[in-house]
């Protein structure tokens, strides 16, 4: 995997639209940083989308509930619920 993607790259690996991205990063949903004037997105972003996109599907919910159904669980694997 990759450490970092470009929008492009991100809608491309994940089967969905850069628009799609840039609404999500548009929210604060996905947070982007800024490299030699260009957007990149981390792994863990990628994977954590990967994982919503599945989990939305799945559970028909909103992804932006499923990336936040996503980040409770890294909450709670840091805390040990």
């Amino acid at each position: 995997m990759a450490d970092y993607y470009t929008p492009a790259q991100l809608a491309v690996k994940l089967g969905i639209s850069e628009a799609r991205i840039a609404e999500l990063e548009s929210k604060g949903v996905l947070d982007a940083k800024l490299k030699n004037g260009k957007l990149f997105f981390s792994s863990r972003q990628a994977h954590d989308l990967h994982v919503a996109l599945r989990l939305a599907r799945k559970q028909r919910v909103s992804l932006e509930r499923a990336l936040e159904r996503v980040e409770e669980m890294h909450l709670c694997q840091a805390i040990g619920c």
